[in-house]
């Protein structure tokens, strides 16, 4: 009895004790106390939500590829110290086998679909990034910029403040199809309601910008105790957009952002300033600032 079980704990301890390891580093390196020399917490840069998911997808993607490697050699390291003790190398052959190959069949759905997850994760980053460099330009002409504003699980990945009204701004980032078609296959139609690319339609993330604009509104409104209007955009970078219908969303490239922060003046020099003090602190870390206990 003693033989069978021995090898079994020497296959699973290790593998237990090194994800506990693993999580116990992490949460301590979340908890522990540390000083720094900053006196507060820093704006958020444009796609620093998605950057702590790649983060974190990468080190999954390690783990998984690491375990999916490893625990079947682990069973048949046991299999054979097993086969050794006993004298019997059949009789649970075919159950390590089955462990074996069950985890490596486990481990490789998830890391397949772990690196799926993350190229979308990338691609979504760098759509916001390139969207934050061209509204950041805006900085020049007087506006205020600032991104990644935390909501409700979910994040806001632009807001422009300036004289002519306040923009909130849905990011989007969809890869061109290969299809040799020159400028056919860099524009998408906007009718108004869905945005219809050469080999997909997307309605949700149009309703995502109109969301994100009604709830900063409404956020804003108590915040200041008077009604703010707040225009919903959605940039598509390398995009050229053909619109069809009228919307209430704005439907560009964020190269073309500049003339909407143009025309008649709406807000006041300090109705933006009251404004913009109320974003800066919502897109300021305060997540990190509970976790760093500064004497």
């Amino acid at each position: 009895m003693i033989q069978t079980i021995v090898p079994m704990l020497v296959a699973v301890v290790p593998v237990i004790l090194f994800g506990l390891l693993i999580e116990a580093v992490r949460r301590g390196e979340e908890m522990r106390q540390r000083r720094d020399p900053f006196t507060s917490e820093f704006l958020r840069p444009a796609g620093y939500t998605r950057q702590r998911k790649v983060d974190t997808l990468q080190l999954d993607l390690a783990l998984t590829f690491g375990f999916g490697l490893a625990l079947p050699l682990w069973f048949y390291s046991v299999w054979l110290t097993l086969g050794n003790n006993t004298g019997d190398k059949i009789s649970a052959g075919w159950v390590y086998a089955a462990l074996g190959v069950a985890s490596f069949v486990y481990f490789l759905v998830r890391t397949v679909a772990i690196y799926r997850g993350l190229n979308r994760t990338r691609l979504d980053l760098d759509g916001e990034a390139a969207s934050g460099q061209e509204f950041d330009r805006l900085m020049r002409v007087g506006a205020r910029v600032f991104h990644d504003m935390p909501r409700n699980g979910s994040n806001i990945h632009h807001i422009v403040v300036s004289a002519a009204g306040v923009l909130a701004v849905e990011s989007m980032a969809h890869p061109r199809p290969e299809r040799e078609r020159g400028t056919a296959d860099a524009s998408v139609a906007f009718d108004g309601r869905q945005l219809r690319f050469p080999d997909h339609r997307e309605e949700e993330r149009v309703r995502r910008a109109r969301e994100h604009a009604r709830w900063l509104s409404e956020w804003l409104g108590r915040a200041l105790n008077e009604p703010v209007e707040v225009r919903p955009v959605l940039a598509l970078p390398g995009w050229s957009v053909e619109r069809q219908g009228l919307s209430d969303v704005i439907v560009l490239n964020p190269r073309d952002c500049a003339r909407h922060i143009q025309g008649q003046p709406k807000l006041s020099e300090k109705l933006q300033e009251r404004i913009a003090f109320q974003i800066e602190r919502a897109c300021r870390n305060e997540r990190a600032d509970k976790k760093r206990r500064r004497r």
